[in-house]
């Protein structure tokens, strides 16, 4: 399904704008009103909210159409991407400069170009603002025992948050999963070591086992990019999913949207990884016992299905010692993702410290 399809040789100047009603300037979605609000005259615009109906795609129907080019289900982007960290973001309208949100490096304009891509199905608007998400920030940012104390003293001075909508695939499936393995009982026994001295030691016995069991999975969120660092995305997991609305381009008004560059397909590889550790979870439940061993197991994604939707974040970054720190806020609930420097002093303190602590236990006792 979700291909990047033709490329349009056409010049940027018709760009989406979302017009006010009351004085014909520019409306974005505000976070604190939940609505439209124009940056001109204030008034607002009221959206639907609704959850929406959610209808999923069958994997198996779409993942031997590559070529599926239907005009109802694709849009027209107008596409940028970075040269230095690779990036793909939507471009704003009518700018003379801009900066990759992802890693500051200045944007060729030149570049960019109108391409078609398969549409979002459905996202989740911003909850969280601007000034929230820099309270929120400031606050974790504080609470790091490890941060130099020349930042705890003078601040961290960051770009402007920007807010950024990440694509994401998210997966059901009903897998079955036969399995053979062994299980393991602990007993004690006693035994005499070296000296003659009488001791216990625990062993396991082994015990083949073979089973199989039934895991159903609803919206396993996989990143449709690779922009940001994993160990940023794979944090980014506390989305409130029920309350997905139906893609709309006015949520999206005054921010910027990441294209997705990993494909479905690709996706559902990362999918199935995070399955399998729930399915080994419920195999070795299934075995029981004191310990647990999985020789082979053979699992069946049946009802495999899939959808492509945006999540909000605010983005920014703050450079210490020429370093670049990057940070992301939680669009939706303010939680806060990032990288900061560490002093190697206050690490050096800590280890001596502790080394010193278990001298002096050694010592007493």
């Amino acid at each position: 399904m979700n291909e990047i399809i033709n490329e349009v040789k056409q010049p940027i100047t018709d760009a989406l704008q979302t017009k006010c009603k009351s004085c014909g300037g520019i409306m974005e979605y505000s976070p604190a009103d939940e609505n439209l609000k124009c940056v001109y005259c204030g008034y607002i615009s009221d959206l639907d909210h609704t959850a929406a109906k959610i209808e999923e795609n069958d994997f198996n129907h779409w993942k031997d159409r590559a070529d599926e080019n239907s005009e109802e289900q694709t849009m027209e982007v107008t596409e940028i991407r970075c040269q230095q960290c690779g990036a793909t973001t939507t471009l704003e309208p009518n700018i003379s400069a801009a900066k990759c949100v992802f890693c500051s490096t200045p944007l060729i304009l030149s570049q960019a170009s109108v391409k078609r891509f398969w549409q979002p199905e459905y996202l989740l608007p911003f909850k969280v603002t601007t000034k929230e998400s820099d309270a929120n920030f400031k606050k974790w940012l504080g609470k790091k025992w490890f941060l130099p104390s020349e930042l705890k003293k003078s601040g961290v001075n960051t770009d402007m948050f920007k807010g950024v909508y990440l694509p994401f695939w998210t997966y059901d499936a009903n897998t079955y999963t036969e399995y053979r393995g062994e299980r393991g009982e602990n007993r004690t026994e006693l035994y005499r070591n070296n000296k003659g001295e009488e001791m216990k030691r625990t062993v396991t016995d082994w015990y083949p086992e073979w089973g199989s069991v039934s895991v159903p999975f609803d919206d396993i969120v996989v990143p449709a990019a690779s922009t940001l660092p994993p160990k940023i995305m794979n944090q980014l997991t506390n989305w409130d999913m029920m309350n997905c609305v139906a893609y709309s381009h006015e949520f999206m008004a005054g921010f910027i949207t990441e294209i997705y560059q990993i494909d479905f397909r690709d996706g559902v590889e990362n999918d199935k990884s995070k399955m399998d550790n729930v399915i080994d979870s419920t195999i070795r439940a299934d075995i029981g016992g004191d310990k647990q061993k999985i020789s082979s197991k053979n699992t069946q994604y049946n009802d495999l299905m899939f959808k492509l939707l945006l999540l909000p974040i605010w983005i920014s970054a703050f450079k210490f010692n020429g370093k670049l720190y990057q940070f992301v806020v939680n669009g939706r609930t303010g939680q806060v993702i990032g990288e900061y420097p560490k002093s190697t002093a206050k690490i050096v303190m800590l280890v001596v410290a502790i080394i010193a602590i278990i001298a002096a236990l050694v010592m007493i006792f």
